[in-house]
C-alpha cells in the first residue's frame, strides 16, 4: 500500500513538473541575419538621356552631369589605388562575405571582363590622415571573385548614343571579415590581362556627403577625387549577414 502511495505521488509530481515545462517561456536564440549594404544606388539614371536617347534594348544609362566631365578614375596597381568609406550602422555587427566595385574598359566588347587582379585594405579611418589603422586586407592577396554585367552603360551629358563603356560589377571575397558599429574606409587597387580599365563614380544628386581619394602611389600622396569641382563618391556594396550582439 505504501509502495503504491508513493508511486501515485511521484506520478502526480511528474505530471506538475511536465506541466510547468510546457508552460514555461521559450528562450530564442538570435539568428544572423542576411544584408546587403547598396552603395551603387544612383548609379543607374533610367533608360533615356537628358539628350533624349533610348538605352539599348535590355540597358539603362549612368550619365553623368554638368558640370562633371569625367567618365572614371584609374585604379590600376602600382600607379594609382583608390579609397572611399562606408558606415556599419549603430547596434550592428557585420560578418562581410563579399565587397562588390564597379568598373568599365572602354571599348571592350568580349565575353570576359579583363580586370582579374583586385586588392584591397580596410582602415578605421581615413587613410590619408596620420593614425589611420589598418584592420584588414593586404596588397598580395588576390580578393577577386568574378564579374558580370551591370546593364548599364556610362555616357556623358550631351552625348546622343555611346555604347562604348558597359560598366561591370566585380565581386571580392572577404574571408573572416567581421566589423562593428562604425565608419571605415576600403583603400583598393586592380590589375587587368589586357587593356585599361576604370571606376566610374557615382553621379551627383546632392544627398550625400562625398570623399572619395585616390592614392599616386609612386610619392605617396592623396588627393580629393574631384570631377567639376566637387568631390565624389564611388559605388561600393558589401553583403554578408548581421551578426546577433
Amino acid at each position: 500500500m505504501r509502495t503504491r502511495f508513493f508511486l501515485y505521488l511521484f506520478s502526480v509530481a511528474t505530471l506538475v513538473l511536465s506541466c510547468s515545462n510546457d508552460d514555461d517561456e521559450q528562450i530564442t536564440t538570435p539568428q544572423p541575419e542576411a544584408f546587403t549594404m547598396e552603395g551603387a544606388k544612383g548609379m543607374s539614371t533610367g533608360t533615356t538621356s537628358t539628350g533624349g536617347t533610348s538605352a539599348p534594348a535590355g540597358f539603362t544609362w549612368s550619365e553623368i552631369k554638368s558640370p562633371q566631365s569625367t567618365w572614371g578614375f584609374s585604379g590600376t596597381i602600382p600607379d594609382r589605388m583608390l579609397a572611399d568609406d562606408f558606415v556599419v550602422p549603430s547596434g550592428q555587427k557585420w560578418s562581410i562575405q563579399n565587397i562588390y566595385f564597379y568598373a568599365y574598359q572602354t571599348n571592350f566588347s568580349g565575353t570576359t571582363f579583363p580586370l582579374n587582379e583586385l586588392y584591397f585594405e580596410i582602415y578605421s579611418s581615413d587613410p590619408s590622415v596620420a593614425g589611420a589603422v589598418k584592420i584588414y586586407g593586404d596588397l598580395t592577396s588576390n580578393r577577386y571573385v568574378s564579374s558580370e554585367e551591370t546593364k548599364m552603360y556610362r555616357i556623358l551629358q550631351g552625348q546622343t548614343d555611346n555604347t562604348t563603356r558597359k560598366i561591370y560589377k566585380v565581386k571580392t571575397q572577404t574571408p573572416d571579415l567581421n566589423l562593428s558599429a562604425g565608419t571605415y574606409w576600403i583603400k583598393w587597387g586592380s590589375k587587368a590581362s589586357s587593356g585599361t580599365h576604370y571606376f566610374p563614380q557615382l553621379p551627383h544628386d546632392g544627398t550625400k556627403v562625398n570623399n572619395a581619394k585616390q592614392f599616386l602611389v609612386s610619392n605617396s600622396t592623396w588627393t580629393n577625387l574631384n570631377d567639376g569641382g566637387k568631390t565624389v563618391s564611388l559605388p561600393i556594396e558589401i553583403s554578408g549577414t548581421k551578426l546577433p550582439q
